[in-house]
Parts: structure tokens; sequence; C-alpha cells
């Protein structure tokens, strides 16, 4: 029996509870402290996530696309994943997620430590300049569960950090397994240099992930990302810059591969408003494989900086569920759930590549 939970504040007192300051929404809009009311139209100078609009990410699909000529065998491999694992499309939010900080001039730099937890020390010198001078807030926490990734935003620079494996010890010093810098955010297209990054893709987080100001808005203007459990081996699609794929097969789906919702399938049908947000995002923008993971999954912002700041009210779970229908930790498994899988569409490989970019990576 599903039981109705009361929460402990109301819609109102949440949505306005967002506006915050060192751990917030995405780079771009920092510098806004409100968050508009729910189903308010918003209208983006510039992308929310802060990538170049020309980015992958931020640009819009067409109204007709090809689609992979393997598309409905891709498709039922990550179906046949999301019932052959806990039978749902998850939301992870403080698991396997990230926090997203943003931070200013004031905010210490410190040097990170490379903590090489994979027992290769020739990568030292790769990601040494990505941990020299990182700006750490006192407040820094990491994601829960093993790969404890962060994000770091500092608009004054206009430079963007994030990291896996990142942990702080006894003293507070702080170090990462991997992760990466991008200098000049704003004029990135959302791709690390290979092979800098804290996806396995070399694909930002901040770039991605879905943030409680978008859903309270009722608009997502990026491209979502979705985390199989099975992913082609030795594959990857741009954008990503690498993968770490680990099943062989033809109609397996490529790291870094773009599908998108079919754009005839009716959002109203689904009964949350974050649903429809997310799954509008999916018809309009997208999604694209960044990693594989244990189920089928797309990640959000972790709430718990926002959380602590706000009497320990997970924006999450009001947004996923307003009409408390669901137990909190419930919420995050069932909400995409609505959304068919089998109404995915996998677009070719290397879908919207400029041309000019593999002789950049060239020279």
């Amino acid at each position: 029996m599903i039981h109705h939970y009361r929460r402990a504040l109301t819609w109102s007192a949440v949505v306005t509870a967002f506006g915050l300051g060192s751990a917030g929404y995405a780079p771009a809009a920092s510098a806004g402290n409100g968050v508009p009311a729910v189903g308010t139209a918003v209208h983006h100078r510039e992308p929310s996530n802060g990538f170049s609009p020309r980015a992958p990410w931020n640009t819009k699909l067409p109204a007709h696309v090809p689609q992979a000529p393997n598309s409905r065998a891709v498709v039922a491999n990550i179906l046949q994943d999301e019932q052959d694992n806990y039978g749902s499309w998850g939301v992870n939010t403080v698991e396997y997620s990230a926090p997203v900080f943003t931070v200013d001039r004031s905010t210490p730099r410190t040097a990170w430590t490379f903590s090489d937890c994979l027992d290769m020390p020739e990568l030292a010198p790769v990601i040494a300049d990505s941990l020299k001078a990182v700006p750490t807030p006192a407040n820094l926490i990491a994601a829960q569960g093993t790969d404890e990734a962060v994000v770091i935003y500092e608009p004054d620079t206009d430079t963007y950090w994030d990291f896996w494996r990142a942990e702080k010890d006894a003293s507070g010093h702080w170090s990462a397994c991997w992760g990466g810098e991008i200098k000049h955010y704003d004029h990135n297209l959302g791709i690390f240099p290979n092979p800098l990054g804290a996806t396995a893709t070399g694909l930002p987080m901040g770039a991605f992930l879905i943030r409680p100001e978008e859903l309270a808005a009722g608009h997502i203007d990026h491209a979502v990302n979705i985390s199989v459990v099975r992913t082609r081996a030795d594959c990857f699609s741009w954008p990503a810059t690498r993968d770490d794929g680990n099943t062989a097969g033809a109609d397996l789906p490529c790291e870094g591969q773009r599908f998108r919702l079919d754009p005839s399938f009716d959002v109203s049908t689904l009964r949350s408003p974050a649903a429809r947000t997310i799954a509008r995002a999916m018809q309009e923008y997208g999604l694209i494989l960044t990693d594989k993971a244990g189920a089928v999954v797309t990640q959000a912002e972790d709430p718990r900086p926002i959380a602590a700041a706000n009497g320990g009210v997970d924006p999450y779970d009001l947004l996923f569920d307003p009409s408390g229908t669901y137990p909190e930790s419930l919420s995050h498994y069932v909400l995409l759930n609505d959304i068919p899988i089998d109404r995915l569409q996998a677009l070719p490989l290397n879908y919207g590549e400029p041309p000019w970019y593999r002789r950049v990576l060239s020279q």
C-alpha cells in the first residue's frame, strides 16, 4: 500500500529556498538570487549550463533527425538493462551524482593531491595543472557512493573543475583520483580535453546535471544524460573523447551516443510536473550517454548543500512528488518510470560533430 506523506514545507516555500549563493544553480545563472515561480516561462540569454550556445548540450534537435540503422536494437538493449536492474529508470541525486559549488575570488585556492587510486602514476603530470590551485570552500562535499564526484565553478575567472573520487582527509586536505579543469568555460563546447574529466567519457557533469531551479521553472534548456549498465566496448561517439565500454556487441549503445525521446510521445500523460519537464528536454535537446552505471539512470545535482542551507529540506522531494504520494526515498526511482524507454531513438554515431572538430584535435 502506498501512503501519502506530508511535506515539511509548501511548494512555494521550497521554491523560494532555492535562491542560494555558494552552492546553487548552473554557472551561467549564478548571478541570479531568485527562482521563478513554478510554471513561469524562462528566457535565457545564455544556456543555463553556462557552456557555449554551440555546444551539443545546448543545441536543439531539428524536427526530423536521422536514426541509427540499429536504433531499435540499441534501445531494446537499454530497455533490457532497465528490466534486469531494479526495473526502473532512476534519477541519481545524493548518490552517484555531484554537488555544484559556485565560488568567487575570495574562496581559498588549495593544491589538491593526486590520489592515484588506479595505480597509474604516469597520470600524475597529466592532471597536475588541474589540481594545483582549486578554489575549495569550507563546506565542500563530494557525492555519496564510490564515485565521490564534485563540481566547482568560479565565475570571476570563468573556470570550471570536476573531480572523481574527491576525498578530504582528517586534516582537511583534499585529493582526487581524476578530473580536470576547463578555462574559458562559456566558450567551451562542454567537452574536456582527452583524457581529463570526472566522467568516463570526458563530458563535464556541469553540462548535463538537472538542477532544482530548472524543475521549478518548468524548463530545461540543455540535453540531459543517461547512463546504462552495458555499453559497447571500444566505442565512443562525439562528443565523448573516450569510453570505458564493458560489453562486446554491435547493438549496444556507445558512450557519447545521442538519443532523443520520440517527439510524438505525449508528455502530458506523465503524472509529475518534473517528469514532464525532463521529458520535454529529452525531446527538444535529447539525451547523451555519459557513462556506465549499475542501473539505467539520469543524474541531477546533489541537493545536500541546498538542503543544508534550508533546514535540511531536500528540494527534490516536493519537485519530484508534489502530491506526496511516495516516500521520499522512493520518488527518485519512480519519477521517470512513465517515460517509455522503448520510445527512445538512437541517433547515428557522431551525430552533430562539426566537420572542423577532428582537424582541431589532430593539430
